[in-house]
């Protein structure tokens, strides 16, 4: 997110609220014509302030209707994703917390499920946040590599890249999948088999 802006952007929304209030401000004018020229002054200064107002308010409402758009576009920024850490580090320690406070008998399991439910539901979306974030990382970079390399790859690379993808995440005895280069199991801690 750099603080450039482009010159290249082309006609956008603000575009049409400005262009729409110029419309209407010579509409009022030419409608008044016996008025004073304080008056027609005012007239556009008004209906320019309501077109401003109509930007902000656009501007507002456009992140509730796509609020992943942007994250699809350009990688987390390092002190978003310090605040999501941080968040979530709060989170699961609030949880931790009523999980003690229960076994302490300070609180109901009704009012244990209730509260821990929803630090839970907060936690799980800070999560997947910080894992769309990570993931944009990945995309920019492939897209950067391709552009350097030129297509100057050979086909037998690309069999390679593809074959290293397909390569499956070892499994332990228990179940659990792990990633590709664990050495121990992320559930029961028994040292994975390498093949």
């Amino acid at each position: 997110m750099s603080s450039e802006t482009s010159t290249d952007a082309g006609f956008n929304v603000g575009h049409f609220f400005v262009l729409l209030s110029l419309f209407a401000a010579t509409v009022a004018v030419v409608m008044v014509r016996p008025a004073a020229p304080e008056h027609l002054i005012l007239i556009s200064l008004t209906i320019g302030a309501a077109g401003g107002a109509a930007v902000c308010f656009y501007r507002v409402l456009a992140p509730l209707m796509a609020p992943h758009a942007d994250m699809e576009q350009q990688p987390m920024s390092e002190r978003l994703r310090a605040d999501l850490e941080r968040e979530k580090a709060l989170t699961l320690r609030s949880i931790k917390e009523l999980e003690f406070d229960r076994a302490m008998g300070k609180l109901s399991p009704q009012d244990f499920d209730q509260m821990a439910g929803r630090l839970r539901a907060r936690a799980m979306g800070i999560m997947k946040q910080l894992d769309a974030g990570s993931s944009a990382y990945r995309t920019v970079i492939e897209k950067e590599l391709a552009a350097r390399l030129g297509g100057k790859q050979t086909r037998s690379a690309t069999r390679e890249q593809q074959a290293a993808r397909t390569d499956r995440a070892p499994v332990c005895a228990c179940g659990v999948p792990n990633d590709r280069d664990a050495r121990f199991c992320k559930a029961c801690g028994v040292k994975l088999v390498q093949a």
